[in-house]
């Protein structure tokens, strides 16, 4: 049984210090991201717009230091007039690409880079509660682009989706509202007054089983509802193994609800990306949400706060 004082002395605080140059490449991947999606359809309108304003809001308490000043008094420049521009929009992509020197930067590979983007990407065309045709294609054409990842989450759990909606040749309201949701509930960019989506949906393509007796759990991020060692306690109760490390031999990788703000690695932190890494090399844990974890033990008769 796992020692579960360990999470006692858990503290997201104290990993800021070594995050500082990672954290800078994670906020500018996602603007890079972001900004192609909301020019993804050829036009940008005014919620996707507030996406920019959003992601201003996100990096507030750096927005005095370099370079996240230069980045926000350039955004606060393009968006002043209510307009951007394509070229504005390029303007920034530009500037993005010229921070994001990955030759020379220890914190940066192709998968911490292309999952921070496509938080960014899915964000911009969901910005206005409306994923279009246009958008649906470029999304497709950007997955296409960044096929050494079609086997790690999300973008396994993305692909397919994307393929059989383009080979239906239609987007039905149905495939429109569960894609919505999933964009929403991947990306961490969304204007102050939309509410955030707590319970990530799963689209058709990918089905959720979760096995609890002898299979092992490691969690990942702050749930709002119990702490690391309640949740380890909740998976030993049902039989479950509580795990502190991600290893080849780990069953299920579990994200919880609330993001660490020192997660500079990626989207959801250094844990995804080490059983990104495992996936791709044909190994590794399944990739589930808290909300998976909980709707597999209610059977059991658990219900959750």
């Amino acid at each position: 049984m796992l020692d579960t004082s360990y999470f006692n002395t858990y503290d997201s605080g104290s990993f800021r210090q070594f995050c500082g140059p990672a954290q800078v490449h994670k906020d500018l991947n996602t603007l890079y991201g972001l900004i192609s999606g909301i020019q993804a359809d050829g036009h940008i309108n005014d919620n996707e717009i507030e996406m920019l304003r959003a992601w201003i809001s996100s990096v507030s308490s750096l927005q005095a230091k370099a370079p996240y000043n230069k980045f926000v008094a350039k955004i606060n420049a393009v968006i002043s007039d209510g307009v951007v521009t394509e070229e504005e929009a390029e303007d920034l992509i530009w500037l993005c690409k010229n921070y994001l020197d990955y030759n020379r930067n220890p914190y940066y590979d192709v998968i911490t880079s292309s999952t921070q983007q496509l938080g960014g990407f899915l964000a911009g065309i969901s910005a206005d509660q409306t994923i279009n045709i246009e958008e649906l294609t470029a999304l497709g054409n950007w997955t296409s682009n960044n096929a050494l990842m079609f086997k790690t989450w999300p973008f396994d759990t993305l692909l397919p989706a994307i393929e059989r909606i383009q080979a239906e040749r239609q987007l039905s309201a149905d495939d429109h509202s569960e894609l919505l949701t999933f964009c929403q509930s991947i990306t961490s960019i969304r204007p102050t007054e939309q509410e955030k989506v707590t319970v990530p949906v799963k689209l058709a393509e990918q089905q959720v089983s979760i096995l609890i007796q002898e299979y092992s759990f490691c969690f990942t991020g702050e749930s709002s509802r119990y702490s690391r060692k309640e949740l380890a306690q909740i998976v030993e109760m049902y039989g479950g193994i509580a795990a502190d490390s991600v290893t080849a031999k780990l069953h299920y990788l579990v994200i919880c609800d609330v993001r660490n703000p020192a997660w500079a690695f990626e989207m959801y932190g250094r844990k995804v990306e080490k059983a990104m890494n495992m996936k791709k090399k044909g190994a590794g844990p399944e990739v589930v949400f808290e909300e998976d974890l909980f709707a597999s033990l209610t059977p059991f008769g658990f219900t959750h706060k």
